[in-house]
Parts: C-alpha cells; structure tokens; sequence
C-alpha cells in the first residue's frame, strides 16, 4: 500500500511541467503514506526520492517501519536545516514544492517561505486528499473491521442500558461505548461519542451529560479506529413509551435512509441521493427539521471527502460530485423538532457498480426500552 501511494505521488509530480516537490506535515497524510502513527514528522517526496523525518521519539520505530520505502533521518537542526533541504532539493533540480492547504497554517506557511526560500511554494490542489477519496482492499478491511467492532458496541450497549435504566446517565453511555470498542480492538472513538435522550435528541450533535437518560428518544452516534481506520453509526432507540408522532417521525427517517441506501451506486450523482432522501422529508412535512448533509466520506479521519451534497444547492459545484467505486460514505438522514425529539438513523457503506456494499450490521427496527 505505502509503495503504491508513493508511486502514485512521484507519477503527478514527473507529469507537473516544472520540477516539483511535496512535502507532508498533516498526521493524516503521513500516516496515508507510510503505514505508521506519529504526532511528529514531516515527509519530502520528490521524483526520484522519498525523505521521513522525525525526532527521536519516532526514528527508531520509523526506520524499521518505513525504512524500506524512505530515507528516514531525524530532523536537522535549525541552523543547518535550510542548506540541508536546498542541497537535497536542487540535486533534482527542483523548482517548486507543494504543501497541504487544507492544514497548513498561516504561521507555517511563514515558516516554509523562509525555510524553502529560493523555490516556488505552491498549493497541492489537494493531491493526497483526491487518492484518499477512494480506498483500496486493504483500507476498505480496516474500515470494515472498525464497523464490526462498533455493530458489536451497539449491541454491547442495549444489554447494559437495560440492566440498570434506571441510574444510568448520558455520560456512562458514552464512556461504556468507548470503553467496549477498545477492549474489542479499537485504538480509540472515532470521535466524541454522541448520546443524548429526552428534548436533547433534537441536538444533531449535543454533548452527553452526566444526567440519568430523559424519556423519549436516545440517539447514539458513535464509531471506531481501528488500524487508524474509522467507522460512524447511529442509532436512536426510545426509552418508555413512544407517542404516535415519534413512531411515525422515527419511520419516515428509516424510509428515507432505506430509499438512499437502495438507490447509491457508483457513477450516480451525489445530489441525487440527497433529493431522494431529502424528498420523502420533506414529503412528510419535515423539510425544514432535516439540515444538515445525507453523509460524509470518511476514512483516516471521520470527515472526508466527498460529502454528499444538498440537493437545493444543485447549482453549486460541489453538486455535481459523482460517487466513485470503492469511496466510503455514511447516509445519515435525520428528523429534529426542537424541544420535543430528534430521529437519525446511520449507516455506513462502500459504493459499488450496481449498489452499494452496507457495513453497518445493527438492525435499525423500533426499539423500545
């Protein structure tokens, strides 16, 4: 995977007209092109030749690790590091060097323009980002492998949840999820775990709190890292008995993820989910309770592109993004009615010719608790 990645880089940088340099300082990317996890590091990749560096927390396990692809050496020191990266730079003649505008800030751009001086830094046009969007056998196993971990916390939850209804708080559910992935093999949460009851449920992303849970609605938004790999799902289960309103908002949201689900395949536009979706919402008389997108990409981290595009924003143009084999998205329609409930239901699936591949196993029937 790293060799194909590398490869994959060094190809767009021969075909660019001016010789050309990338250099990666987002965990994510680095992670993307070399297999392991550091919170420190940067790599240099030209044409013809790779470069890992790191401090001494990471070289030892760096080299082993990566050695086979990179020249990997610890930073050199501030007084030798600009003559240091010119010299390495101008053996090929290099002219530019892109960098990673999605997570460069203003004051390492400031830095890079001293340290490169005398080459043209330019924006990458989201070079890693773009071969990201579609996953590879390997990446789409260690996705799947987060998804089972994180169906098994769902059912983990419910049992826990019903042994003790009546003192358990929002807080312990999130920490119980947490707790359960990483015994189960999870690194960690794929984010801050979702579990909100009562009139808070309409929150999309309210914050757990250390309050025993409210009657009505639970939603429970969570997933997990697995190989630095996420999953994301949801799922909203009732506490008590359900109104009649709750029963019918909670089945026009699975209808409507059900009708997405079935109608995502590869080389169909994203905005055309959305409308599908989005119009038995609205159908129902729920347009303006649903705001926010029908899904995300996701991947070495929980947000990534494509997300799937509002289909009233059909001019823009993010609507006209094409949903690609192999690309891994949530669909996610939800239903919020402020002070009284909210409804989402998510699942996670890989995009294929024909349909789509559904990782997410956790049944999404009415629960009652």
């Amino acid at each position: 995977m790293v060799k194909k990645h590398i490869e994959e880089i060094q190809l767009a940088l021969s075909k660019r007209q001016e010789s050309s340099a990338i250099i990666l300082t987002s965990e994510q990317n680095r992670r993307y092109m070399t297999n392991i996890s550091t919170t420190s590091g940067y790599i240099i990749i030209t044409p013809e030749n790779k470069y890992f560096f790191t401090d001494s927390r990471y070289i030892e396990m760096a080299k082993k690790a990566a050695g086979e692809f990179y020249t990997v050496e610890l930073y050199p020191n501030k007084q030798e590091a600009k003559n240091y990266y010119s010299k390495i730079l101008k053996k090929e003649n290099i002219k530019n060097i892109l960098f990673e505008e999605n997570y460069i800030y203003f004051k390492t751009k400031k830095q890079f323009d001293d340290l490169f001086g005398g080459f043209e830094l330019h924006e990458s046009g989201n070079l890693i980002e773009n071969m990201r969007k579609i996953k590879d056998d390997t990446e789409i196993e260690n996705i799947i492998k987060a998804q089972n971990i994180t169906d098994k916390a769902f059912d983990y939850i419910l049992k826990v949840i019903n042994s003790d209804l009546k003192t358990i708080k929002e807080t312990d559910i999130a920490a119980e999820l947490e707790y359960f992935m990483k015994k189960s093999g999870a690194e960690k949460a794929s984010f801050d775990i979702i579990a909100v009851s009562g009139k808070k449920s309409s929150y999309p992303h309210g914050k757990p709190e250390p309050k025993k849970l409210s009657k009505g609605f639970l939603v429970m938004d969570f997933g997990a890292v697995y190989n630095g790999y996420c999953s994301d799902m949801t799922r909203t289960v009732c506490i008590g008995k359900p109104s009649k309103k709750m029963l019918e908002v909670y089945d026009i949201v699975k209808s409507a993820q059900i009708a997405a689900l079935e109608a995502v395949k590869a080389g169909i536009e994203g905005v055309n989910i959305d409308k599908i979706a989005r119009g038995i919402i609205k159908s129902a008389g729920y347009d303006k309770n649903f705001g926010h997108g029908l899904g995300h990409s996701l991947g070495l981290e929980i947000h990534e592109n494509p997300s799937i595009p509002f289909s009233e924003n059909s001019e823009a143009e993010q609507a006209k993004m094409i949903l690609e084999e192999n690309t891994v998205i949530t669909i996610e329609p939800g239903i919020y009615i402020e002070n009284e409930f909210g409804v989402r239901i998510e699942d996670l699936v890989v995009i294929k010719k024909g349909g789509c591949l559904n990782l997410t196993k956790s049944k999404k029937d009415f629960i009652e608790i």
